[in-house]
């Protein structure tokens, strides 16, 4: 086992010596946070929460301090595609993804939809085109 630990460290050392210093990989616009932030911002305090108003209360408070969320539930490994930068920057806005645990169902759609309605107000409904379509509660959303 220690070998292989070696063995992925040199290796991931090599790798490193490859890229240039103007060459930048984004997985997600999340690690502009710091933890404090990211601790006080509605995502995290959502784990707590059971009231769908008061998901909806934290999507406006997020909204107000210029960090809204996107909410996701994957599994054991995040899911991150390719274009989930670019479409964070050009919306202002953050994918979390909760793993295979988090909020109750309905307590993340309470709050998506607030975004929901939030980027359709700020930017009509080009953001629809783009968005991931695996966001909790956006499908039913879009039949509304």
């Amino acid at each position: 086992m220690r070998y292989i630990i070696i063995l992925v460290f040199g290796l991931l050392t090599f790798a490193s010596f490859g890229q240039t210093k103007d060459e930048v990989v984004i997985l997600s616009r999340i690690g502009e946070f710091s933890k404090e932030q990211l601790n006080n911002s509605g995502p995290s305090k959502l784990t707590f929460v059971t009231d769908i108003n008061k998901a909806a209360e934290l999507a406006k408070l997020d909204i107000q301090n210029g960090i809204p969320f996107l909410l996701l539930k994957g599994g054991i490994a995040p899911t991150v595609i390719g274009t989930d930068p670019e479409f964070e920057k050009k919306y202002e806005i953050y994918f979390y993804e909760y793993g295979c645990t988090g909020p109750e169902h309905e307590i993340i759609i309470a709050y998506n939809e607030m975004i929901f309605d939030f980027l359709t107000m700020k930017y009509g409904k080009e953001w629809l085109k783009e968005v991931r379509k695996d966001v909790i509660g956006l499908k039913n959303w879009k039949k509304k």
